[in-house]
């Protein structure tokens, strides 16, 4: 895919599937606003792996829960490296790693927040612009729990990735006469480098047997799913289900 000439923020770009995501992208000729919340390390560490490869990106620090840091954000992109024609809402609140001591109704809060609302602060964010060029690409990146009945642990985040479809609907609904196209992308369990930090190996092992294909996903699996999408010029309100067959939708 080539999109020389285009500039993306992918947010949660510090590590894991946001940084294949961001490496990816550079790859494919954009220049990228890598998007974190805390970890500047992780966030400088996909930088510089991107400007090693020969591409452009700046590390961009911003919690997407808050209107006035996302438009801050999205500020700083553009007048460093040009106007946003892509992004890629990944960031999320992890639900393996509630606080202790936190409250449900506070985790609900910052859950959805973050997953639901940050999403949708993103993508108005660069909507004007898009509008302006006729042309515009956002992804937002949902979860197979979007789909299951879900445990109270889990609930939070299951809301969230749901009420993300229905944005991804309504969004390209309004961006079709633009130019813009908004699609998701849901994938299942993804191998990262930190999947042993939130899960146990027995966990892990579970989730494994759950697949069809009988493992999870790299990174860059997702990744080269998501930029597929991006490139699909006709195709716009759509989930691509991309689990190892977890979930098979007709």
């Amino acid at each position: 895919m080539d999109f020389h000439g285009r500039t993306a923020f992918v947010t949660g770009a510090s590590k894991g599937l946001g940084a294949a995501l961001a490496l990816k992208l550079s790859d494919c000729g954009c220049k990228v606003g890598v998007n974190y919340a805390g970890n500047r390390a992780g966030a400088d560490r996909t930088v510089g792996a991107i400007v090693a490869r020969g591409g452009t990106a700046i590390p961009v620090q911003c919690d997407i829960a808050h209107p006035d840091a996302v438009s801050k954000a999205v500020r700083d992109v553009e007048t460093q490296l040009g106007p946003v024609d892509i992004l890629v809402n990944n960031a999320r609140v992890d639900p393996y790693m509630r606080p202790a001591g936190i409250s449900d109704a506070d985790w609900w809060d910052r859950t959805l927040a973050v997953n639901l609302k940050g999403a949708y602060l993103c993508a108005m964010a660069v909507w004007g612009g898009m509008t302006e060029r006729k042309w515009g690409r956002i992804v937002n990146v949902s979860s197979v729990w979007a789909y299951w009945g879900a445990s109270f642990k889990m609930l939070p985040y299951s809301v969230s990735k749901a009420g993300m479809h229905a944005l991804t609907r309504g969004l390209a609904t309004e961006g079709a006469p633009h130019g813009i196209t908004v699609n998701t992308v849901a994938p299942g369990l993804i191998i990262t480098e930190s999947i042993g930090t939130r899960l146990s190996e027995e966990q892990i092992e579970e989730a494994r047997r759950a697949v069809p294909l009988n493992r999870g996903a790299t990174p860059e699996e997702v990744a080269d799913a998501v930029v597929f999408v991006l490139g699909s010029a006709f195709t716009t309100g759509e989930v691509f289900n991309i689990n190892g067959g977890v979930i098979m939708e007709p």
